[in-house]
């Protein structure tokens, strides 16, 4: 019959497979997410009118000065000369917004912070277990 601490050992030593693998993956994973797709880049942009309707202009060191019409639902809530920070695509400056974009992949690197944790403090566990042994 296995003793108390043989036990404890093979449960850490299955933790650390179940903690530490998947984690890692995890974090590799979400390190892909938030660094591919679209490099958001911020921008302060001045508000504009003219017979078309209302927008806003920025620069960009790389396509120079830039122009977009403001959605309709916006555009009584800026004041034309006022100040407004853009959010626009890094490779389609024409892609804006004016609120922060979302981080992408946060849920999969918590995740994957979580499991390396608890597999790395299995790891831990089972070294002082099997020294005691």
């Amino acid at each position: 019959m296995p003793s108390a601490l043989e036990s404890i050992g093979l449960i850490t030593e299955i933790l650390t497979w179940v903690g530490l693998v998947p984690g890692l993956l995890l974090l590799l994973a979400g390190w892909i997410v938030r660094h591919s797709g679209v490099k958001w880049r911020s921008a302060d942009g001045v508000v504009f009118m003219d017979g078309e309707g209302t927008g806003f202009r920025w620069f960009d060191k790389h396509h120079g000065f830039l122009q977009a019409r403001l959605p309709v639902e916006q555009e009584r809530s800026v004041v034309p000369g006022s100040d407004v920070l853009i959010y626009y695509d890094a490779h389609r400056p024409m892609t804006y917004r004016t609120t922060p974009p979302p981080e992408r992949g946060t849920i999969l690197l918590l995740l994957g912070k979580i499991l390396t944790a608890v597999g790395v403090a299995a790891f831990v566990a089972g070294l002082i277990v099997m020294l005691m042994l």
